[in-house]
């Protein structure tokens, strides 16, 4: 486990203020009572450990409802995609990079929210 990059931070804070204001108000509690465990090397999948909290036994998860666009740093395109649990707890982020290279270093002056 470790603490929470600048990179994750960034994205997390970027989906809450497109969220209602409860909603984005739990986002921000969750992300500041987090570590991270990295899934994959390249920081493709980061899975989300709140503290105090007792994640339910799992049953899937879903997508906030904001799009992240950016770009990888040689340029390739990337989609992040910021996930919640059942109970609309942080969850995961997911960073996928469309030509399915290795994620190099994510561009975040390049990051667009939709």
């Amino acid at each position: 486990m470790r603490a929470i990059s600048e990179r994750e931070r960034f994205l997390i804070e970027g989906v809450a203020k497109r969220l209602p204001p409860q909603e984005a108000l739990q986002l921000i509690e969750d992300m500041n009572r987090c570590s991270a465990v990295d899934r994959f090397p390249d920081g493709a999948v980061v899975l989300f450990i709140i503290e105090g909290y007792d994640r339910p036994k799992y049953e899937g998860q879903h997508s906030y409802p904001v799009e992240i666009r950016l770009c990888d740093a040689d340029g390739s395109e990337l989609t992040a995609i910021l996930f919640a649990d059942p109970n609309n707890r942080l969850y995961e982020l997911e960073i996928i990079r469309w030509d399915f290279g290795v994620i190099i270093g994510p561009n975040m002056e390049s990051m667009e929210f939709y």
